[in-house]
C-alpha cells in the first residue's frame, strides 16, 4: 500500500470511528438530558439516579464539542477520555447487574470506537473531523 493510499484508509477510518462516536454521542447527550423513557428504564434498572442522566448528557455534549472545535488539544484529550469511561462504564454497568451481551455489547462497542478514533487522529492542527471533509475533497 503505497502513502498516499495508506494516508487515505486512514482518514477514511478516523472520519469513520469518529463520525460513529460523535452521532452517538450527540443522540445520546439530547436522550439523557431530556431523559426520555428509555434512558429512564436503564437508569431504573441499573440504580442510578436521574440527576445521573443530566451529567452524562451535558458531559457527552462538552465531548463533541472538544473534539469538533479545533485548537484545544488537552480538552480534546480528555473529552476522548471521558468518553471511554462514558461508554466503558456503561458496559460494565450493564454487565454487574447481569444484562445479557446485545445491552452491553453496543457502549463497548463505542468505547472501542472513542480509542480508535483518538488512536487514529491527524497531526495537531488538522484533527477537525469537519474541516477533514472539506480538506480530502480539494487535496
Amino acid at each position: 500500500m503505497n502513502t498516499s493510499t495508506k494516508d487515505l484508509a486512514l482518514r477514511a477510518a478516523y472520519l469513520g470511528a469518529t463520525g460513529l462516536v460523535l452521532t452517538e454521542s450527540v443522540v445520546g447527550s439530547y436522550w439523557d438530558v431530556a431523559r426520555i423513557p428509555y434512558v429512564r428504564e436503564v437508569f431504573d434498572r441499573l440504580e442510578y439516579p436521574m440527576y445521573f442522566a443530566t451529567m452524562l448528557g451535558v458531559a457527552k455534549a462538552a465531548a463533541v464539542a472538544a473534539i469538533v472545535v479545533p485548537g484545544h488539544p488537552r480538552a480534546e484529550e480528555w473529552a476522548y477520555a471521558g468518553l471511554t469511561f462514558v461508554y466503558g462504564g456503561a458496559a460494565v454497568s450493564h454487565m454487574a447487574v447481569g444484562d445479557e451481551p446485545k445491552t452491553w455489547i453496543s457502549p463497548l462497542v463505542f468505547a472501542g470506537l472513542s480509542l480508535a478514533s483518538w488512536r487514529l487522529r491527524p497531526p495537531a492542527g488538522r484533527r477537525n473531523p469537519l474541516t477533514l471533509l472539506r480538506r480530502s475533497a480539494h487535496a
